[in-house]
């Protein structure tokens, strides 16, 4: 349960860190390695380290689903 834990968090700081960056277009589901992984694709067309890797295609698409709707929702002044 805290690897799970711990893998969330990691997860959650990179996606912040890349949509943050401004260079942040939309994330993409890849195959790799038998896994279906979320890459983020920069404003230059080149994609992040993977950001989550699922066996299920579904929990792939879910997850990029999740990750684009946040991307869409302007930062807050606070967050600066």
């Amino acid at each position: 349960m805290t690897a799970k834990l711990a893998e969330t968090q990691l997860w959650q700081h990179n996606l912040i860190s890349l949509i943050r960056s401004g260079l942040f277009l939309r994330a993409e589901t890849r195959l790799s390695h038998g896994l279906f992984t979320v890459v983020g694709v920069y404003s230059d067309e080149s994609t992040s380290a993977p950001l989550a890797k699922y066996s299920d295609p579904r929990r792939a698409e879910d997850a990029a689903n999740i990750v684009n709707r946040l991307a869409a929702v302007p930062p807050m002044v606070e967050a600066n």
